[in-house]
């Protein structure tokens, strides 16, 4: 009887351990100790903010381990639609979700037009709306502003004022460019993390 009832709640709790599992691979925000705190989940790989590579983890039903640029052990929880972790330090943080669509776009992206096979684009986006993209290899800088509107983003370039329009596809985490630039065909960026 005893192992019915072992079985029976270790049964039950699975589906509890599944959707925390899938829970935890999204985007958390929060600050800690006066400044911003991200934990961004792709796949198999992390991304916590100001860190200039992804870092590796592993990730149990109640605790991470994260080594790279930034290495820490921390416990967590979710309560009240939260993610609360507990650092070594015995602190607790408090993160909430933030969702795909509202994740910053600032970094580096690249990627191949259609009508291109040897050269790529190469588009930085700082934050405060400058930006800059070239043609790899070898091509000059071109200098200018982007602004964003949900997933519509306009990029101004300098001194001509040219103008592309692209979407931004948050489940893919691409931008997506048509005519741009000018005589390219589709192109479709993705950000470069490494």
């Amino acid at each position: 009887m005893r192992t019915f009832l072992l079985a029976f709640t270790l049964l039950a709790m699975a589906p509890t351990l599944a959707q925390d599992g899938d829970r935890l691979h999204r985007r958390w925000v929060g600050t800690h100790s006066g400044g911003s705190l991200h934990f961004d989940f792709y796949g198999d790989t992390l991304l916590v903010v100001n860190d200039r590579f992804a870092v590796n983890y592993r990730a149990t039903r109640d605790s991470i381990v994260v080594m790279g640029d930034t290495t820490f052990a921390v416990s967590y929880w979710f309560a009240l639609d939260r993610m609360l972790i507990r650092t070594a330090q015995d602190e607790v943080i408090t993160l909430s979700e933030q969702t795909s669509l509202a994740r910053p776009l600032h970094g580096r992206w690249r990627g191949s037009p259609l009508g291109w096979t040897d050269r790529e684009v190469e588009l930085v986006l700082s934050r405060g709306g400058s930006a800059r993209w070239r043609a790899t290899p070898g091509g000059g800088w071109s200098q200018g502003e982007w602004d964003r509107v949900t997933r519509m983003i306009t990029f101004t370039w300098l001194p001509d004022s040219v103008v592309w329009s692209g979407q931004y596809d948050p489940t893919g985490n691409a931008l997506l460019f048509e005519d741009a630039p000018p005589g390219a065909g589709i192109l479709v960026l993705r950000r470069v993390f490494r």
